[in-house]
Parts: C-alpha cells; structure tokens; sequence
C-alpha cells in the first residue's frame, strides 16, 4: 500500500508546516521550564500544563510571524 504523504506545496500546507514546527518548539522548553520550576514549587502536573500550554501558545504566534515575514519577502520578489 503507497504512504499517503505528499510534501507540502499550497500555502496553507506551508503555513501548518510552520505551525506545527512551532508548537513543538515552544512545548519543548514550555515542559523543561515547567519542570525546573516544579522541583521548588511541587505540583508538576500544574506547572508542565501551565508552562507547557504558554510555550504552545508561544511558539504558535511566533511561528505566524516567521510564515508571514517569508511570504511578504517572498512576495515582494516576485
């Protein structure tokens, strides 16, 4: 059976490209930061959710703001 997985190539494949990436890249830290800061506090669940979920949210707004330079760049070299 042949995957189903094509490379993206609309903008909106690029653009959940660059979402997806970005969530990952602020949960990573979001969940390291939320541990750190449980080992003084306690309640780690607490804490990996609520730094977690920021991370998350963060990394999605920064993420749009990269799609957005490059297709504004993109543009006006066209």
């Amino acid at each position: 059976m042949p995957t189903q997985f094509e490379s993206p190539t609309s903008s909106s494949d690029e653009e959940f490209k660059y979402m997806a990436i970005g969530m990952i890249a602020g949960a990573i830290p979001g969940i390291i930061i939320g541990l750190l800061v449980a080992i003084p506090l306690g309640h780690a669940a607490m804490w990996v959710s609520i730094v977690g979920g920021l991370g998350v949210v963060i990394g999605l707004i920064a993420s749009r703001i990269a799609f957005k330079k490059k297709t504004k760049n993109h543009r006006s070299q066209v």
